[in-house]
């Protein structure tokens, strides 16, 4: 009975790595898709005009202390308003 059970696990192991392997997505394949994931989110947003942020950060200390202009503000929404894309697209972006 126990030879049976362990012939049987063993069966699935090997089974089990016999299975193909899915292949990683290629980078560019990824970066193309969160490029266009926040291009659809900008459209929505009516944020088309605003370059897309290098970063998440929305207290920058490269801006702190200045006037909110209407491209600091609409860099904020965007940081805010798309920010999942903004996330997959910094992290499609790493090396």
């Amino acid at each position: 009975m126990l030879r049976s059970a362990l012939a049987a696990v063993l069966l699935l192991s090997l089974a089990h790595c016999d299975t193909p392997k899915t292949p990683p997505k290629n980078s560019a394949d990824r970066v193309a898709k969160a490029e266009a994931a926040m291009e659809e989110c900008k459209k929505k947003q009516g944020l088309e005009a605003i370059p897309t942020p290098t970063g998440v950060v929305l207290d920058d200390p490269a801006t702190r202390g200045q006037a909110l202009t209407p491209e600091l503000a609409g860099q904020l929404r965007l940081k805010i308003q798309c920010r999942l894309e903004l996330d997959e697209l910094l992290a499609a972006r790493k090396p």
